[in-house]
């Protein structure tokens, strides 16, 4: 039997382990915590006064998506510093602090919830996506390039002060994918099904990011070039739009179909009053 030597695989390149939380770290975490309590608070209202659980239900599914974090971080090369504010746990090597798993929980299920009301109240999902994107450079250039909670390393597409811009079009998409997902399952979902509903952040981040994100990740852990990593950045890019133009067509479909039926079974009741 062939003994076989085990080769450390240097992809990933080294990680800036040195780098040190900033003060700000605990302002930051008890900002975000404070949301989230609120948010919790909100939820566990809503449940008893409307009999519904889907926001509360997408709050922790919110948290389970927390689990997808150490994979686009690694992949992504991001980095949170080991004494950052209430570790949870490490992830592939990375440090994963509790302002992260609490702005999942925020941004993945409770944001991605309130969307899919305005969207189903007839905002358009371009909105949201612009709306999202605007949210996450106000919420990345916060925590990394003013507070210094996390950092963005080694060379990435069109980093600005810090921040890869190609994130924000991807989380925007993720959470358009999110929206989508919730709409076309709350009418299915139905009362004790709504623990399905746990999988919906973590499916619409994890899928987007896969689909989008790939060939940045390729580039990024090889010897390609700064060039080829900016391509694969416009590809990102690009499919961070086609995935959004993807679901807004299903949406206008959707709408037109039960428009439809509305029309049919008004034209069906008319013809059955006698005349």
């Amino acid at each position: 039997m062939s003994d076989y030597a085990l080769m450390p695989f240097e992809g990933l390149g080294p990680r800036p382990e040195w780098v040190t939380a900033a003060s700000s770290a605990w302002a930051y975490t008890l900002v975000v915590g404070g949301a989230f309590v609120v948010a919790v608070i909100w939820c566990l209202v809503y449940v008893v006064r409307q009999r519904d659980t889907l926001p509360l239900v997408m709050l922790v599914g919110g948290v389970i998506s927390m689990g997808l974090e150490p994979t686009v971080d690694t992949l992504g090369k991001v980095w949170y510093a080991k004494d950052n504010p209430w570790v949870v746990y490490v992830g592939m090597g990375v440090p994963q602090p509790a302002f992260l798993l609490m702005g999942y929980s925020l941004f993945w299920g409770g944001a991605v919830y309130i969307a899919s009301r305005l969207v189903r109240n007839g905002l358009s999902i371009y909105k949201v996506f612009a709306g999202v994107f605007v949210m996450d450079l106000i919420v990345e250039y916060l925590g990394v390039s003013v507070l210094g909670v996390g950092l963005y390393y080694d060379f990435s597409p069109f980093k600005v002060v810090g921040f890869p811009l190609w994130w924000a079009f991807v989380n925007a998409a993720a959470a358009v994918i999110g929206v989508w997902l919730v709409l076309v399952l709350e009418p299915r979902l139905t009362g004790w099904r709504r623990a399905g509903f746990l999988v919906v952040p973590a499916t619409a981040f994890g899928t987007t990011h896969a689909a989008c994100s790939w060939p940045v990740w390729l580039t990024l852990h090889s010897d390609a070039p700064h060039w080829m990593a900016n391509l694969a950045g416009f590809y990102t890019i690009a499919m961070s739009f086609g995935l959004t133009a993807f679901v807004r067509s299903e949406l206008r479909d959707r709408r037109h179909l039960a428009a439809g039926s509305s029309t049919s079974a008004i034209d069906a009741r008319d013809s059955q009053v006698p005349s």
